[in-house]
Protein backbone atom coordinates (compact mmCIF):
# COMPACT_ATOMS: atom_id res chain seq x y z
CA UNK A 1 0.00 0.00 0.00
CA UNK A 2 2.81 2.42 0.93
CA UNK A 3 4.71 1.57 -2.25
CA UNK A 4 1.61 2.24 -4.36
CA UNK A 5 1.09 5.60 -2.60
CA UNK A 6 4.72 6.60 -3.24
CA UNK A 7 4.44 5.54 -6.89
CA UNK A 8 1.27 7.62 -7.32
CA UNK A 9 2.96 10.60 -5.66
CA UNK A 10 5.96 10.22 -7.95
CA UNK A 11 3.73 10.03 -11.05
CA UNK A 12 1.87 13.16 -9.95
CA UNK A 13 5.17 14.96 -9.36
CA UNK A 14 6.47 14.09 -12.83
CA UNK A 15 3.15 15.03 -14.43
CA UNK A 16 3.06 18.37 -12.61
CA UNK A 17 6.61 19.20 -13.70
CA UNK A 18 5.85 18.28 -17.33
CA UNK A 19 2.71 20.43 -17.52
CA UNK A 20 4.42 23.29 -15.71
CA UNK A 21 7.41 23.01 -18.05
CA UNK A 22 5.16 23.10 -21.12
CA UNK A 23 3.51 26.24 -19.76
CA UNK A 24 6.88 27.96 -19.44
CA UNK A 25 7.96 26.79 -22.90
CA UNK A 26 4.83 28.29 -24.44
CA UNK A 27 5.46 31.53 -22.55
CA UNK A 28 9.05 31.79 -23.77
CA UNK A 29 8.32 30.86 -27.38
CA UNK A 30 5.44 33.30 -27.90
CA UNK A 31 7.17 36.06 -25.93
CA UNK A 32 10.31 35.90 -28.06
CA UNK A 33 8.40 35.59 -31.34
CA UNK A 34 6.63 38.83 -30.45
CA UNK A 35 9.73 40.56 -29.06
CA UNK A 36 11.88 39.76 -32.11
CA UNK A 37 9.07 41.01 -34.34
CA UNK A 38 8.83 44.27 -32.35
CA UNK A 39 12.61 44.80 -32.49
CA UNK A 40 12.96 44.16 -36.23
CA UNK A 41 9.71 45.85 -37.30
CA UNK A 42 10.05 48.99 -35.17
CA UNK A 43 13.82 49.59 -35.32
CA UNK A 44 16.14 50.50 -32.45
CA UNK A 45 14.63 53.88 -31.48
CA UNK A 46 10.92 53.00 -31.55
CA UNK A 47 11.61 49.59 -30.02
CA UNK A 48 13.42 51.40 -27.19
CA UNK A 49 10.27 53.44 -26.55
CA UNK A 50 8.20 50.26 -26.22
CA UNK A 51 10.85 48.65 -23.98
CA UNK A 52 11.02 51.73 -21.75
CA UNK A 53 7.23 51.84 -21.41
CA UNK A 54 6.97 48.09 -20.83
CA UNK A 55 9.48 48.34 -17.99
CA UNK A 56 7.08 50.82 -16.35
CA UNK A 57 4.13 48.54 -17.12
CA UNK A 58 5.92 45.55 -15.59
CA UNK A 59 6.53 47.53 -12.42
CA UNK A 60 2.86 48.48 -12.39
CA UNK A 61 1.95 44.78 -12.82
CA UNK A 62 3.82 43.94 -9.61
CA UNK A 63 2.07 46.76 -7.76
CA UNK A 64 -1.29 45.65 -9.16
CA UNK A 65 -0.81 42.10 -7.89
CA UNK A 66 -0.49 43.56 -4.36
CA UNK A 67 0.40 40.16 -2.93
CA UNK A 68 -3.21 38.98 -3.38
CA UNK A 69 -2.41 36.27 -5.95
CA UNK A 70 0.25 34.56 -3.83
CA UNK A 71 -1.82 34.90 -0.65
CA UNK A 72 -4.82 33.34 -2.41
CA UNK A 73 -2.67 30.49 -3.73
CA UNK A 74 -1.38 29.68 -0.24
CA UNK A 75 -4.87 29.65 1.32
CA UNK A 76 -6.32 27.60 -1.53
CA UNK A 77 -3.50 25.03 -1.14
CA UNK A 78 -4.03 24.72 2.62
CA UNK A 79 -7.82 24.56 3.09
CA UNK A 80 -10.43 22.08 1.86
CA UNK A 81 -13.18 24.50 0.78
CA UNK A 82 -11.35 25.73 -2.29
CA UNK A 83 -14.41 27.11 -4.06
CA UNK A 84 -15.23 29.21 -1.01
CA UNK A 85 -11.65 30.47 -0.89
CA UNK A 86 -11.82 31.27 -4.61
CA UNK A 87 -14.98 33.33 -4.08
CA UNK A 88 -13.38 35.31 -1.26
CA UNK A 89 -10.14 35.81 -3.16
CA UNK A 90 -11.70 37.01 -6.42
CA UNK A 91 -13.66 39.69 -4.56
CA UNK A 92 -10.45 40.99 -3.01
CA UNK A 93 -8.72 40.73 -6.39
CA UNK A 94 -11.44 42.76 -8.08
CA UNK A 95 -11.43 45.51 -5.45
CA UNK A 96 -7.65 45.93 -5.39
CA UNK A 97 -7.38 45.85 -9.19
CA UNK A 98 -10.10 48.49 -9.55
CA UNK A 99 -8.38 50.80 -7.06
CA UNK A 100 -5.03 50.41 -8.86
CA UNK A 101 -6.72 51.14 -12.20
CA UNK A 102 -8.21 54.39 -10.86
CA UNK A 103 -4.87 55.46 -9.37
CA UNK A 104 -3.06 54.88 -12.67
CA UNK A 105 -5.65 56.84 -14.65
CA UNK A 106 -5.37 59.75 -12.21
CA UNK A 107 -1.56 59.76 -11.91
CA UNK A 108 -0.49 58.97 -15.47
CA UNK A 109 -1.20 62.42 -17.00
CA UNK A 110 0.59 64.11 -14.08
CA UNK A 111 3.87 62.19 -14.21
CA UNK A 112 4.53 61.57 -17.92
CA UNK A 113 6.20 64.94 -18.36
CA UNK A 114 8.81 64.00 -15.76
CA UNK A 115 9.78 60.63 -17.28
CA UNK A 116 10.34 61.34 -20.96
CA UNK A 117 7.21 62.80 -22.59
CA UNK A 118 7.10 64.26 -25.20
CA UNK A 119 10.84 63.86 -25.80
CA UNK A 120 12.32 61.35 -26.34
CA UNK A 121 9.17 59.21 -25.91
CA UNK A 122 6.40 60.88 -27.91
CA UNK A 123 3.77 58.14 -27.39
CA UNK A 124 4.33 57.80 -23.64
CA UNK A 125 1.24 59.77 -22.53
CA UNK A 126 -1.18 57.55 -24.44
CA UNK A 127 0.71 54.42 -23.45
CA UNK A 128 0.53 55.31 -19.76
CA UNK A 129 -3.25 55.70 -19.98
CA UNK A 130 -3.65 52.33 -21.71
CA UNK A 131 -1.41 50.84 -19.02
CA UNK A 132 -4.33 51.06 -16.57
CA UNK A 133 -6.22 48.45 -18.57
CA UNK A 134 -3.11 46.31 -19.01
CA UNK A 135 -2.53 46.22 -15.25
CA UNK A 136 -6.20 45.47 -14.46
CA UNK A 137 -6.45 42.48 -16.79
CA UNK A 138 -2.94 41.21 -16.03
CA UNK A 139 -3.79 41.02 -12.32
CA UNK A 140 -6.67 38.64 -13.11
CA UNK A 141 -4.56 36.56 -15.49
CA UNK A 142 -1.97 36.04 -12.77
CA UNK A 143 -4.71 35.37 -10.22
CA UNK A 144 -6.11 32.47 -12.21
CA UNK A 145 -2.63 31.02 -12.77
CA UNK A 146 -1.96 31.07 -9.02
CA UNK A 147 -5.40 29.57 -8.39
CA UNK A 148 -4.59 26.59 -10.60
CA UNK A 149 -1.21 26.16 -8.89
CA UNK A 150 -2.94 26.22 -5.49
CA UNK A 151 -5.35 23.43 -6.47
CA UNK A 152 -2.54 21.65 -8.36
CA UNK A 153 -4.39 21.74 -11.70
CA UNK A 154 -1.28 22.05 -13.83
CA UNK A 155 -3.01 21.15 -17.09
CA UNK A 156 -5.19 24.22 -16.64
CA UNK A 157 -2.16 26.29 -15.70
CA UNK A 158 -0.54 25.20 -18.95
CA UNK A 159 -3.69 26.05 -20.92
CA UNK A 160 -3.99 29.51 -19.36
CA UNK A 161 -0.30 30.29 -19.96
CA UNK A 162 -0.56 29.14 -23.58
CA UNK A 163 -3.66 31.28 -24.07
CA UNK A 164 -2.05 34.28 -22.37
CA UNK A 165 1.14 34.47 -24.40
CA UNK A 166 -0.41 33.32 -27.67
CA UNK A 167 -3.04 36.06 -27.44
CA UNK A 168 -0.47 38.70 -26.41
CA UNK A 169 1.59 37.71 -29.43
CA UNK A 170 -1.37 37.46 -31.82
CA UNK A 171 -3.25 40.65 -30.92
CA UNK A 172 -0.16 42.85 -30.54
CA UNK A 173 1.35 41.74 -33.86
CA UNK A 174 -1.96 42.12 -35.74
CA UNK A 175 -2.59 45.57 -34.26
CA UNK A 176 1.02 46.59 -34.95
CA UNK A 177 0.69 45.60 -38.60
CA UNK A 178 -2.33 47.89 -38.84
CA UNK A 179 -0.30 50.82 -37.50
CA UNK A 180 3.45 50.80 -36.78
CA UNK A 181 3.17 52.36 -33.34
CA UNK A 182 3.91 50.93 -29.86
CA UNK A 183 0.44 52.11 -28.77
CA UNK A 184 -1.02 49.25 -30.79
CA UNK A 185 1.08 46.69 -28.90
CA UNK A 186 -0.41 47.96 -25.63
CA UNK A 187 -3.92 47.76 -27.10
CA UNK A 188 -3.17 44.17 -28.11
CA UNK A 189 -2.28 43.34 -24.50
CA UNK A 190 -5.60 44.77 -23.33
CA UNK A 191 -7.57 42.80 -25.91
CA UNK A 192 -5.81 39.59 -24.88
CA UNK A 193 -6.44 40.32 -21.19
CA UNK A 194 -10.19 40.69 -21.74
CA UNK A 195 -10.44 37.34 -23.54
CA UNK A 196 -8.33 35.54 -20.90
CA UNK A 197 -10.35 36.90 -17.96
CA UNK A 198 -13.74 36.07 -19.48
CA UNK A 199 -12.70 32.54 -20.49
CA UNK A 200 -11.36 31.72 -17.03
CA UNK A 201 -14.38 33.09 -15.18
CA UNK A 202 -16.69 30.98 -17.35
CA UNK A 203 -14.48 27.92 -16.86
CA UNK A 204 -14.45 28.21 -13.06
CA UNK A 205 -18.21 28.84 -12.84
CA UNK A 206 -18.86 25.83 -15.06
CA UNK A 207 -16.64 23.39 -13.17
CA UNK A 208 -16.85 24.39 -9.51
CA UNK A 209 -19.68 24.64 -6.96
CA UNK A 210 -21.36 28.02 -7.48
CA UNK A 211 -23.04 28.04 -4.06
CA UNK A 212 -19.68 27.63 -2.29
CA UNK A 213 -18.20 30.39 -4.45
CA UNK A 214 -21.08 32.66 -3.39
CA UNK A 215 -20.37 31.80 0.26
CA UNK A 216 -16.80 32.94 -0.23
CA UNK A 217 -17.96 36.16 -1.85
CA UNK A 218 -19.91 36.93 1.34
CA UNK A 219 -17.21 35.67 3.73
CA UNK A 220 -15.59 38.93 4.90
CA UNK A 221 -13.57 37.09 7.55
CA UNK A 222 -11.81 34.91 4.97
CA UNK A 223 -11.30 37.92 2.72
CA UNK A 224 -9.66 39.71 5.65
CA UNK A 225 -7.29 36.78 6.20
CA UNK A 226 -6.26 36.80 2.54
CA UNK A 227 -5.58 40.55 2.68
CA UNK A 228 -3.68 40.24 5.97
CA UNK A 229 -1.32 37.59 4.56
CA UNK A 230 -0.96 39.61 1.35
CA UNK A 231 0.21 42.80 3.08
CA UNK A 232 3.82 41.69 3.73
CA UNK A 233 3.90 40.25 0.22
CA UNK A 234 3.41 43.78 -1.12
CA UNK A 235 7.04 44.41 -0.15
CA UNK A 236 8.00 41.34 -2.16
CA UNK A 237 6.08 42.71 -5.13
CA UNK A 238 7.85 46.05 -4.80
CA UNK A 239 11.20 44.29 -4.61
CA UNK A 240 10.27 42.21 -7.62
CA UNK A 241 9.44 45.25 -9.70
CA UNK A 242 12.72 46.92 -8.71
CA UNK A 243 14.69 43.80 -9.52
CA UNK A 244 12.99 43.13 -12.85
CA UNK A 245 12.54 46.59 -14.35
CA UNK A 246 14.15 49.40 -12.38
CA UNK A 247 17.40 49.00 -14.31
CA UNK A 248 15.68 49.33 -17.71
CA UNK A 249 13.61 52.27 -16.48
CA UNK A 250 16.69 54.13 -15.18
CA UNK A 251 18.59 53.41 -18.38
CA UNK A 252 15.70 55.04 -20.24
CA UNK A 253 16.07 58.14 -18.07
CA UNK A 254 19.85 58.49 -18.09
CA UNK A 255 21.17 56.79 -21.24
CA UNK A 256 20.63 56.49 -24.99
CA UNK A 257 17.87 54.51 -26.64
CA UNK A 258 20.48 52.07 -27.95
CA UNK A 259 21.56 51.23 -24.39
CA UNK A 260 17.92 50.66 -23.43
CA UNK A 261 17.34 48.33 -26.39
CA UNK A 262 20.42 46.13 -26.02
CA UNK A 263 20.09 45.83 -22.25
CA UNK A 264 16.42 44.91 -22.49
CA UNK A 265 17.15 42.09 -24.95
CA UNK A 266 19.84 40.61 -22.70
CA UNK A 267 17.76 41.00 -19.53
CA UNK A 268 14.67 39.46 -21.09
CA UNK A 269 16.63 36.47 -22.39
CA UNK A 270 17.91 35.83 -18.89
CA UNK A 271 14.55 36.49 -17.22
CA UNK A 272 12.61 34.24 -19.58
CA UNK A 273 15.20 31.47 -19.18
CA UNK A 274 14.23 31.36 -15.50
CA UNK A 275 10.87 29.99 -16.70
CA UNK A 276 12.58 26.67 -17.33
CA UNK A 277 13.65 26.49 -13.69
CA UNK A 278 10.29 27.74 -12.44
CA UNK A 279 8.65 24.85 -14.30
CA UNK A 280 10.68 22.45 -12.18
CA UNK A 281 9.57 23.75 -8.81
CA UNK A 282 6.18 25.30 -9.63
CA UNK A 283 4.87 21.77 -10.08
CA UNK A 284 6.24 20.57 -6.75
CA UNK A 285 6.43 23.30 -4.09
CA UNK A 286 2.64 23.47 -3.59
CA UNK A 287 2.70 19.79 -2.64
CA UNK A 288 5.11 20.63 0.21
CA UNK A 289 2.65 23.01 1.87
CA UNK A 290 1.72 20.54 4.67
CA UNK A 291 4.67 18.90 6.43
CA UNK A 292 3.87 16.44 9.23
CA UNK A 293 5.89 14.02 11.33
CA UNK A 294 4.74 11.15 9.11
CA UNK A 295 5.78 12.73 5.80
CA UNK A 296 8.75 14.85 6.96
CA UNK A 297 11.47 12.64 5.46
CA UNK A 298 9.67 12.29 2.12
CA UNK A 299 9.00 16.02 1.89
CA UNK A 300 12.58 16.92 2.79
CA UNK A 301 13.97 14.47 0.23
CA UNK A 302 11.60 15.81 -2.41
CA UNK A 303 12.74 19.38 -1.77
CA UNK A 304 16.41 18.38 -1.95
CA UNK A 305 15.87 16.54 -5.24
CA UNK A 306 14.08 19.52 -6.75
CA UNK A 307 16.86 21.83 -5.52
CA UNK A 308 19.59 19.68 -7.10
CA UNK A 309 17.69 19.49 -10.39
CA UNK A 310 17.08 23.24 -10.31
CA UNK A 311 20.80 23.96 -9.87
CA UNK A 312 21.81 21.48 -12.57
CA UNK A 313 19.44 22.97 -15.13
CA UNK A 314 20.58 26.49 -14.22
CA UNK A 315 24.24 25.49 -14.71
CA UNK A 316 23.51 23.98 -18.14
CA UNK A 317 21.66 27.10 -19.28
CA UNK A 318 24.52 29.30 -18.02
CA UNK A 319 26.92 27.34 -20.24
CA UNK A 320 24.55 27.74 -23.20
CA UNK A 321 24.40 31.51 -22.66
CA UNK A 322 28.18 31.68 -22.49
CA UNK A 323 28.76 29.61 -25.65
CA UNK A 324 25.80 30.52 -27.87
CA UNK A 325 24.48 33.83 -26.51
CA UNK A 326 26.32 36.21 -28.84
CA UNK A 327 25.63 34.09 -31.92
CA UNK A 328 21.92 33.70 -31.14
CA UNK A 329 21.32 37.42 -30.54
CA UNK A 330 23.08 38.40 -33.76
CA UNK A 331 21.20 35.79 -35.80
CA UNK A 332 17.73 36.38 -34.35
CA UNK A 333 17.57 40.08 -33.48
CA UNK A 334 20.02 41.35 -36.09
CA UNK A 335 23.41 43.04 -36.13
CA UNK A 336 22.12 46.36 -34.80
CA UNK A 337 21.45 44.65 -31.43
CA UNK A 338 24.75 42.72 -31.30
CA UNK A 339 25.99 44.62 -28.23
CA UNK A 340 23.37 42.77 -26.17
CA UNK A 341 25.63 39.70 -26.30
CA UNK A 342 28.22 41.12 -23.92
CA UNK A 343 25.50 42.25 -21.50
CA UNK A 344 24.00 38.76 -21.58
CA UNK A 345 27.30 37.25 -20.45
CA UNK A 346 27.53 39.77 -17.61
CA UNK A 347 24.05 38.77 -16.43
CA UNK A 348 24.80 35.03 -16.17
CA UNK A 349 25.48 35.19 -12.37
CA UNK A 350 22.17 37.03 -11.95
CA UNK A 351 20.35 34.22 -13.72
CA UNK A 352 21.87 31.52 -11.50
CA UNK A 353 21.22 33.41 -8.25
CA UNK A 354 17.67 34.28 -9.29
CA UNK A 355 16.84 30.64 -10.02
CA UNK A 356 18.26 29.63 -6.66
CA UNK A 357 16.50 32.13 -4.40
CA UNK A 358 13.17 31.85 -6.28
CA UNK A 359 12.83 28.18 -5.34
CA UNK A 360 13.66 28.85 -1.69
CA UNK A 361 11.43 31.94 -1.51
CA UNK A 362 8.45 30.10 -2.95
CA UNK A 363 8.86 27.35 -0.37
CA UNK A 364 9.10 29.95 2.43
CA UNK A 365 5.74 31.43 1.39
CA UNK A 366 4.05 28.07 1.87
CA UNK A 367 5.75 27.72 5.25
CA UNK A 368 4.20 31.00 6.47
CA UNK A 369 7.47 32.98 6.31
CA UNK A 370 6.22 35.56 3.82
CA UNK A 371 6.46 38.43 6.31
CA UNK A 372 10.11 37.77 7.25
CA UNK A 373 11.06 37.16 3.62
CA UNK A 374 9.39 40.40 2.57
CA UNK A 375 11.37 42.39 5.13
CA UNK A 376 14.60 40.91 3.82
CA UNK A 377 13.54 41.78 0.27
CA UNK A 378 13.85 45.43 1.23
CA UNK A 379 17.61 44.96 0.86
CA UNK A 380 17.07 44.18 -2.83
CA UNK A 381 15.16 47.43 -3.31
CA UNK A 382 17.70 49.60 -1.49
CA UNK A 383 20.84 48.07 -3.03
CA UNK A 384 19.44 47.87 -6.55
CA UNK A 385 18.15 51.43 -6.64
CA UNK A 386 21.29 52.89 -5.05
CA UNK A 387 23.74 51.08 -7.34
CA UNK A 388 21.66 51.80 -10.44
CA UNK A 389 21.64 55.48 -9.54
CA UNK A 390 25.43 55.47 -9.06
CA UNK A 391 26.50 53.21 -11.94
CA UNK A 392 24.06 53.72 -14.82
CA UNK A 393 24.91 57.39 -15.63
CA UNK A 394 28.60 56.49 -15.93
CA UNK A 395 28.62 52.89 -17.18
CA UNK A 396 25.23 52.51 -18.86
CA UNK A 397 24.02 48.94 -19.45
CA UNK A 398 27.16 47.46 -17.88
CA UNK A 399 26.51 49.38 -14.67
CA UNK A 400 22.90 48.19 -14.63
CA UNK A 401 24.04 44.57 -14.92
CA UNK A 402 26.49 44.92 -12.01
CA UNK A 403 23.84 46.60 -9.84
CA UNK A 404 21.32 43.87 -10.56
CA UNK A 405 23.71 41.08 -9.59
CA UNK A 406 24.96 42.76 -6.41
CA UNK A 407 21.46 43.54 -5.16
CA UNK A 408 20.29 39.92 -4.88
CA UNK A 409 23.31 38.36 -3.14
CA UNK A 410 22.29 39.11 0.51
CA UNK A 411 18.70 38.07 -0.11
CA UNK A 412 19.76 34.79 -1.74
CA UNK A 413 21.90 33.94 1.29
CA UNK A 414 18.97 34.67 3.62
CA UNK A 415 16.51 32.45 1.69
CA UNK A 416 18.91 29.50 1.68
CA UNK A 417 19.60 29.90 5.41
CA UNK A 418 15.94 30.22 6.38
CA UNK A 419 14.91 27.08 4.49
CA UNK A 420 17.78 25.16 6.12
CA UNK A 421 16.59 26.43 9.52
CA UNK A 422 12.97 25.34 8.84
CA UNK A 423 14.00 21.76 8.09
CA UNK A 424 16.35 21.68 11.07
CA UNK A 425 13.65 22.96 13.45
CA UNK A 426 11.10 20.48 12.13
CA UNK A 427 13.59 17.65 12.49
CA UNK A 428 14.05 18.61 16.15
CA UNK A 429 10.28 18.93 16.66
CA UNK A 430 9.59 15.53 15.09
CA UNK A 431 12.51 13.83 16.92
CA UNK A 432 14.43 13.07 13.73
CA UNK A 433 17.74 14.33 15.15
Amino acid sequence: MIDKWKMKLKDELVSNIIWSFLAKVFAMVFYFIADVFYARYLGVDVYAEWVFFFSIANMAFHIGWFGINISSKVYIAKIDEREKCFGAAIVVRGLISSVILIIILLLAPRIVGKIGYPKPYENLKTLMTIMGGMVFFNSFTEFFKHFYIGIQEYKRLCAVTFMEYFLYCFFSMVFLLLNRNPINIALGYCAAGIVIMMCNIMLVLKKYNKSLIKEGIRDFRLQGKIVKYAIPLVLTSLGGLVLMEMDTFMLGLFCSKEQVSVYSIAKQLVSKATNVNMAIWTGTVASLAMITKENFIDKKNKFQKVNRLNNLVAAVICVCFLVFGNIAIHAVYGGEYAAAGSILILLIPYYFLYCSFSLYANFLDFMGHAKIRALWFISVIVINFSLNYLLIPKYGATGAAVATIASIIPYTIYCIYDVWKIFKNKAVCFDYL
